[in-house]
């Protein structure tokens, strides 16, 4: 036998109802506010970084196009300073020695140490000693990596502003079962959709808490 409610009961459940109706639109909306806002600031850093990704690809290339030179003018002073050696014009040589740079130097002193001239197994050139090393191309090899921690940064802020925009989606659908449940008359469809909604909007906070926020 069915129980009968009194029409106090019924009021009581009536408010009941649409109390946490309202609470779950409303945290629906506030949580769906914030992921809009936060979205908006990962695309801010994404644009952010891919600019900073720019700058350093364009120093990079100049650094590069620098070291290039550099070798280029080291290996002409080489060559001259080798056609003395060969010719035995000692003045020649000193004199092409005394305008290297200091790294050229370095690396020449040591390519002579290795006896190139009676040691077929020694380096080729001293351009390809260790001692030989360029600023410019050091230089170049950190903007590098610094552009790709600024690109794989700027990918992580696109990731993070998408998934956001899918949590908007989601607290959207909320906000859908809770409005619609208060167009049914029957409790038991109003209790169901509101319990989707309700469940949908426990999920989304869930994942919420896990993601990073933005304060840039």
């Amino acid at each position: 036998m069915a129980k009968e409610y009194t029409q106090d009961e019924k009021e009581r459940f009536k408010h009941n109802l649409e109390l946490s109706t309202t609470i779950v639109i409303a945290l629906a909306t506030i949580a769906s506010a914030w992921c809009a806002y936060q979205a908006t600031l990962w695309s801010g850093i994404q644009m952010f970084r891919l600019s900073a990704v720019n700058a350093l690809g364009r120093k990079s290339s100049e650094q590069t196009v620098r070291a290039g030179q550099m070798r280029s003018m080291d290996g002409i002073l080489f060559i001259e300073y080798l056609k003395g050696k060969e010719r035995h014009e000692d003045f020649l040589a000193d004199f092409f020695y005394h305008r290297f740079r200091p790294e050229l130097k370095r690396a020449t002193d040591a390519w002579l140490a290795t006896k190139p001239f009676q040691n077929p197994q020694s380096p080729l050139h001293p351009l390809v000693m260790e001692e030989y090393s360029l600023e410019p191309e050091q230089e170049a090899k950190r903007l590098s990596e610094e552009t790709a921690q600024k690109f794989e940064e700027a990918r992580e802020a696109n990731q993070n502003s998408d998934n956001y925009i899918m949590l908007t989606v989601l607290f959207a659908s909320v906000m859908f079962f809770g409005g619609i449940s208060t167009q049914f008359e029957s409790p038991r469809c109003r209790i169901t959709l509101l319990a989707i909604g309700a469940l949908v909007l426990c999920t989304a906070l869930g994942v919420l808490i896990t993601y990073p926020i933005a304060l840039e």
